[in-house]
């Protein structure tokens, strides 16, 4: 009696409550994935500006400083 690995997948899935991969719960969830990986990207470029307008400062005065 061998089971087949979508068989398993079903008994486990089944033992778990029903919690498991399915189409419908990736239809579900994939907003709300997707707002969470634009708030990282968000986050990551204002940190990147950040950086990046601190630097443009921190060169300008080391210019000036050794101009005089």
């Amino acid at each position: 009696m061998e089971t087949t690995i979508i068989e398993t997948t079903a008994a486990v899935t089944e033992a778990a409550g029903g919690i498991g991969f399915t189409p419908e719960n990736l239809l579900e969830t994939a907003p709300i994935m997707g707002k969470g990986m634009l708030g990282i990207f968000i986050v990551m470029g204002i940190i990147i500006l950040c950086v990046s307008g601190l630097n443009a400062l921190g060169t300008r005065q080391k210019k000036e400083k050794k101009d005089k």
